[in-house]
């Protein structure tokens, strides 16, 4: 349904008041997309994640949800009606930050495309490294229907790690202008929106690496200890989760863990205007 405004001035689209949003993940990850959500009020119906150790966490933190594998095998999963779809698909194909050629990573946006296709979900929202490419995933949304906007998060505004990130998000049978509103705050409400960080002290952004000493990895100095690499309970805490979330695997499964994950912070920000608008 289009969206209207209503009498508190808010976007509605014709939800009834009381009922629980539902939304079904793509690449999963450790459902940093999908705590957010949940903590804003939407309910997990399924998850789409084709690592076995993050399907095995998703399994413990998400016992409810239905779970699924490759997204390339979409149309053999009875994928259900939600109000929502989300999903962060894998960066390396867009990032700006490779600077050794091209990326063996196959490029699955087309993928993330084809399920919002079939199943034409009231919101859609992705999430990626801002790069070029964002504006032809914004330009496919918008020829399958929907109304967009992209905004640029950075997590040093949510947590303590540097980590910039475009959000597109996208209302079926919407305008461009009326999804822009619900972010009229953020800039002009349909482009890039990164708060000044001053001097406040941020880590740089994690990255799947847990024992390299690089400007890009995450260490820390202490006077006893010396240098030393962040442990997993930091690295969660830096990318927002609750401590322990990634417990019972190694180490180094934990630095990717993290180093992969959306923000929960992120997402909660905005998945509580979209319940808003609702």
């Amino acid at each position: 349904q289009r969206p209207r405004r209503g009498s508190d001035g808010c976007l509605v689209v014709g939800r009834g008041a009381g009922m629980t949003l539902t939304f079904g993940s793509l690449f999963s990850g450790v459902g940093g997309f999908d705590l957010g959500l949940e903590r804003a009020g939407f309910k997990c119906k399924w998850q789409v994640e084709n690592n076995p150790a993050c399907r095995r966490l998703l399994t413990i933190r998400f016992p409810d949800a239905v779970r699924f594998g490759d997204v390339r095998d979409w149309l053999r999963y009875d994928l259900d009606t939600v109000d929502l779809v989300c999903g962060g698909d894998p960066c390396p194909k867009h990032s700006r930050a490779r600077s050794n050629g091209a990326s063996v990573h196959p490029d699955l946006a087309g993928y993330f495309l084809a399920v919002v296709g079939r199943l034409r979900p009231r919101w859609v929202v992705r999430e990626n490294v801002p790069a070029p490419t964002v504006e032809h995933f914004d330009a496919a949304l918008a020829a399958l229907g929907y109304g967009t906007a992209i905004i640029r998060l950075d997590g040093a505004e949510i947590t303590g790690q540097s980590r910039q990130r475009d959000f597109i998000v996208g209302c079926y049978q919407a305008t461009r202008q009326s999804v822009c509103e619900l972010f009229s705050d953020c800039a002009d409400g349909s482009g890039a929106y990164t708060t000044r960080l001053g001097t406040r002290a941020v880590a740089p952004a994690l990255t799947t690496h847990r024992t390299r000493y690089d400007s890009r990895d995450c260490y820390i100095w202490e006077q006893e200890r010396g240098l030393r690499i962040l442990d997993a309970e930091e690295r969660e805490a830096l990318a927002g989760f609750p401590r322990g979330w990634t417990a019972g695997f190694s180490e180094t499964t934990r630095a990717k863990f993290c180093g992969n994950a959306v923000i929960p912070g992120a997402a909660k920000w905005i998945a509580r205007r979209l319940a808003a608008s609702e």
